[in-house]
């Protein structure tokens, strides 16, 4: 994340703030917001995910059947549910930088969400399992 924010200064000199709060996707919870501060939190984590697919060089890819494990570990142990935590704002970009062909039913089964708790390195991790 520190790479991804020396990046996002660079390209965005006057920013004063760093792109995200936290290296976890927001929950659903959270969208609630108004409209124009969701757009903006929805166009930060579509372009880290299009930074992050061109850094790793998965772009076009195109990859047709697969499924996606992506687990949170919370910097404490506050409940949390897993139903809450949706990698929407992530997913986009994958689709849109051709690394997945779509996120829908027919190419994402299943999409697994997991939550587990690291003190010292609160993350998420998202692994792409290709199928066919």
């Amino acid at each position: 994340m520190q790479e991804y924010e020396e990046y996002y200064f660079k390209k965005h000199p006057r920013a004063r703030n760093k792109p995200f709060k936290s290296p976890i996707h927001p929950s659903i919870n959270v969208w609630a917001i108004n409209r124009m501060t969701m757009r903006n939190m929805k166009s930060k984590w579509k372009e880290f995910g299009l930074w992050l697919v061109n850094k790793l060089g998965y772009e076009n890819l195109h990859i047709e059947k697969f499924q996606i494990t992506m687990k949170n570990y919370y910097g404490n142990r506050r409940r949390r549910d897993n139903d809450n935590q949706s990698p929407k704002f992530l997913l986009d970009p994958l689709v849109e930088s051709g690394m997945l062909v779509d996120d829908d039913y027919k190419h994402l089964n299943p999409l697994i969400i997991m939550g587990d708790y690291d003190k010292e390195n609160p993350r998420m991790e998202i692994i792409v399992d290709i199928l066919e």
